[in-house]
């Protein structure tokens, strides 16, 4: 077989941090000169990382998507600015809505956004292959919303609004409402594929990879959220409610995922096929005082700044890594329309 590698990119969930994965991809953009959508076959992502799959199977570029996240961030996550009433939003007010009410945020102004830039356009009539993980909460099984592609004859996603996948696979429970497409039931694919890079090889060596198929290998870029360290000291009280673990009952299952998927791919993909690649930027370390701060769901302009500038110095960074640029240095085979 001709070597002809089927090149995915994916992207972790992980809220308002998003902007960090897209700050990245620009700058890995500004360097090739070309945008992501042309170069990848199939594009993953979960939660904000399935927004920016989403727009840039669309034909966004990445520094659209890093100015949607800075100038919209706070209408999706509010903030206040001011620090006394952002404890009090933040401890007192949100910590009450999302434990005995409806849930930390409404998701009206998301929505607002996301029918501004993805208007009616459909998984159908994307530029690339997309994989969007969700959880289907009536049929209590996972969900992964895809382009309608004819290796596997679907057709069941073909209509299905952008819009809608994204509200989908971003629904965290209790942070954002559940999301009814048709009336089924969807939340955030995080809890279960906050790292989809699994998925996507699964996608992959399924209908596009191997014998009798086009494609020989799989070449996959990865691209994690920030993470910060979920470890806890001993002495912490062990007797706990919903109310004692908030956050962190969410945040330990999608970065225990998110980890198990990167060790897996990392040790594996090699042993599936000697040509496959797998290479991931992963999470930089933090500082303490950004680890104060920096969460999924705080978006105030301190914090706004501070994602970005870390994604550009990390995107910079991986423009001197030639695995890393190499993705940029072809363009995508696999045509969708």
């Amino acid at each position: 077989m001709n070597q002809k590698p089927f090149k995915i990119l994916s992207i972790d969930g992980g809220g308002i941090k998003g902007l960090y994965s897209a700050s990245v991809l620009a700058r890995l953009e500004e360097k090739a000169g070309v945008k992501s959508g042309d170069c990848f076959d199939m594009i993953c992502g979960t939660s904000t990382g399935g927004l920016i799959a989403l727009g840039l199977a669309n034909g966004m570029t990445a520094d659209d998507l890093v100015k949607l996240y800075f100038d919209n961030g706070k209408g999706i996550f509010p903030t206040a600015e001011n620090r006394q009433f952002r404890w009090l939003q933040r401890k007192i007010v949100q910590v009450a809505t999302q434990t005995f009410f409806w849930g930390k945020f409404s998701n009206k102004n998301l929505k607002k956004i996301l029918e501004r830039i993805f208007g009616d356009t459909t998984l159908g009539q994307l530029q690339n292959l997309v994989l969007i993980p969700s959880f289907n909460l009536t049929s209590g099984m996972p969900r992964i919303f895809k382009f309608p592609h004819k290796e596997g004859d679907f057709f069941m996603d073909k209509n299905i609004k952008l819009v809608d996948a994204a509200l989908a696979t971003s629904a965290a429970p209790t942070y954002f409402p559940i999301h009814s497409i048709d009336d089924t039931l969807f939340i955030d694919g995080g809890v279960w594929a906050n790292n989809p890079s699994l998925c996507g090889l699964l996608e992959a060596i399924k209908y596009f990879v191997g014998e009798g198929k086009e494609y020989s290998h799989v070449e996959m870029l990865s691209v994690a959220s920030i993470s910060q360290s979920s470890g806890w000291t001993s002495g912490v009280r062990k007797e706990r409610s919903f109310i004692g673990w908030r956050e962190k009952l969410i945040q330990t299952s999608m970065d225990g995922q998110a980890f198990f998927t990167h060790f897996f791919l990392d040790t594996a993909i090699h042993r599936l096929d000697p040509n496959s690649q797998y290479v991931r930027i992963e999470s930089p370390k933090l500082s303490p005082d950004q680890m104060k701060v920096l969460a999924m769901d705080r978006a105030d302009r301190n914090v706004l700044s501070t994602l970005k500038s870390l994604g550009n110095q990390d995107g910079y960074t991986a423009t001197n890594n030639t695995k890393v640029m190499q993705f940029f240095n072809s363009s995508k085979t696999y045509k969708t329309q």
